[in-house]
């Protein structure tokens, strides 16, 4: 009986007709997706650093695209035809280009400086998410009880406190600590741009329904504010925000 990782490659091979679970997809290797591209099956993008392969994996999820980082799949940043049914192949092709140029990084880029709050949020996520899952990690995150695996990792692993994780090795840590240190003080210097500020309170307000609640307090509490501690500006742009919000739903 053939392993897991060559039923997969082999699953595919077939094309037209088979269908793949997801948990099919996340498995595969980069070295299982080289094949693929060896035998003309998958297309290679060099995106940010990533390795992006463009592949058709079956009548379900269709013509995708997987990331690779350090011969890891970041599976978390994948994209599928699943998701985008009413574009063509070569819609599809130019969308995972345009889309993955906007959510990865290379690691110089995350020590530039942060322009407005897109660029904040998309870093900030793109450390804690898929930069991480080029390293071998075990989440803190668990429903019920902790398995075996996380308490094995709880006594034998580095806790990595940015990215919510156990580490085996401590650069890991202090690497996403340099750059979410560097990608918080950069964004708290740009909020003195008024402009930068508006932008972000006026989405967050949006995000947290305050044209429902008549309520910043929720939107602030996301950005890790507090009203009180804003200046005289900051506070009437946040009354102007909330005002325009409720004044645009009623």
């Amino acid at each position: 009986m053939p392993c897991r990782s060559l039923q997969i490659i082999l699953k595919i091979k077939l094309y037209g007709g088979f269908k793949m679970y997801i948990s099919e997809i996340e498995a595969l290797t980069e070295q299982d997706v080289i094949k693929l591209k060896e035998e003309g099956k998958a297309e290679l993008l060099n995106i940010k650093e990533h390795n992006c392969y463009l592949v058709d994996l079956g009548e379900y999820f269709g013509y995708s695209v997987l990331v690779f980082k350090n011969n890891r799949h970041i599976y978390y940043a994948n994209d599928y035809q699943l998701h985008h049914r009413n574009k063509s192949i070569e819609e599809l092709k130019q969308w995972y280009i345009d889309t993955l140029n906007n959510k990865l990084f290379t690691e110089s880029e995350l020590m530039e400086d942060i322009q407005d709050y897109d660029e904040y949020s998309r870093k900030s996520y793109y450390v804690r998410n898929y930069w991480i899952m080029q390293f071998d990690r075990v989440s803190i995150f668990y429903i019920g009880e902790p398995n075996e695996e996380q308490e094995k990792a709880k006594k034998e692993m580095l806790y990595c406190p940015t990215c919510f994780c156990y580490v085996n090795d401590k650069s890991i840590i202090e690497k996403s600590n340099k750059f979410i240190s560097h990608i918080e003080k950069s964004f708290k210097k740009a909020q003195e741009n008024t402009e930068v500020f508006r932008k972000m309170i006026s989405y967050e307000l949006a995000n947290h329904e305050a044209c429902i609640t008549y309520d910043y307090r929720d939107a602030l509490d996301s950005l890790g504010l507090t009203f009180n501690k804003l200046t005289e500006e900051q506070k009437r742009i946040v009354k102007q925000e909330l005002n325009k919000q409720i004044e645009s739903y009623c």
